[in-house]
């Protein structure tokens, strides 16, 4: 049936189709194409900005929280220098005493000292109270002394 007709277009606009010259067409993308990779830099670069604010903002934060640790720790510091420099007093102290306590010609008097014992070579000294005519006798002037009177 519908082979004996002409076939006719089913939709017909009242406007006849215009014709984009190509020159035109290649201007228009063109100007698209430029615009949008000066977008997408600026957009990358507010990025960037907007991540490095964002660190930077961090870090000074936390050195903020730092600051209150750093200056306990100095004193911690402070504390130790001065435990070392007693202990290092200390340490010269003993050092005197070791050279004195084990040198071999000082033997005898360091074991005596530390014991309380006597060489029993040596000999001891008893002192004895003086008889009491002996102590007149040295209180009583001499006949020198009476002549120069």
């Amino acid at each position: 049936m519908y082979a004996l007709k002409p076939p006719t277009p089913k939709h017909q606009s009242a406007r006849p189709l215009r014709v984009v010259p190509k020159a035109k067409a290649k201007i228009k993308t063109k100007l698209r194409k430029k615009a949008k990779p000066y977008r997408a830099i600026a957009y990358e670069a507010a990025a960037k900005l907007t991540v490095n604010v964002v660190l930077s903002i961090a870090s000074i934060g936390a050195l903020f929280q730092l600051l209150p640790y750093r200056s306990s720790q100095e004193i911690k510091l402070q504390e130790l220098q001065a435990a070392v420099k007693s202990t290092g007093n200390r340490v010269e102290q003993v050092q005197s005493k070791f050279s004195y306590y084990f040198d071999p010609s000082q033997a005898r008097e360091s074991m005596q000292e530390l014991t309380g014992r006597i060489d029993p070579q040596r000999r001891q000294i008893v002192w004895k109270a003086p008889a009491p005519d002996a102590v007149k006798a040295l209180s009583s002037p001499t006949v020198s002394e009476q002549a120069d009177n």
